[in-house]
């Protein structure tokens, strides 16, 4: 009987070790994969400018983006201020908010990248050409035709 307990014992002392070391390589496994992964880096890019309006001297715009490492689209912020939209010096500021994806498209036979933003409320989206890297440059819709003419509808990135 002695030996009968004996043997059971090694043979559950055995299974432990067996169960230990899957465990410790399913850990080092899982240490490893995190250990692979890229961190995700996430900041803002502000821009700002006055753009032309139709019925006043200008619209102050400070557009938000919010940028990450790994290429995933973020949110933005949006402020509006239309100058002396109610009389000289009585300003409007109008707030937006929601998703911003870049796109890339064809315009006159050439490549064209672009910031649409999306609004939350279900307003229409705006986009942006990127102009340069501290350059946005505000178009009508998702044909991404630039404005010909004397105004100019660009934002800068801050500093």
């Amino acid at each position: 009987m002695k030996k009968f307990l004996m043997l059971a014992a090694v043979v559950a002392a055995f299974a432990s070790c067996q169960s230990n070391s899957k465990k410790n390589a399913d850990a080092e496994l899982e240490d490893s994969l995190i250990l692979m992964e890229a961190p995700v880096v996430e900041y803002d890019e502000v821009f700002t400018g006055t753009i032309p309006a139709a019925d006043g001297p200008g619209i102050d715009y400070i557009l938000t983006l919010g940028v990450t490492t790994d290429g995933i689209d973020t949110l933005y912020t949006l402020d509006m201020t239309y100058l002396d939209a109610n009389g000289p010096g009585k300003h409007q500021t109008f707030h937006s908010k929601g998703k911003q994806q870049k796109i890339q498209k064809v315009v006159n036979n050439k490549p064209k990248t672009a910031v649409k933003l999306t609004p939350d409320n279900g307003d229409q989206p705006m986009y942006f050409v990127v102009v340069n890297d501290t350059t946005l440059r505000l178009v009508n819709d998702s044909t991404l035709v630039e404005t010909i003419g004397q105004a100019v509808y660009d934002i800068t990135k801050a500093n």
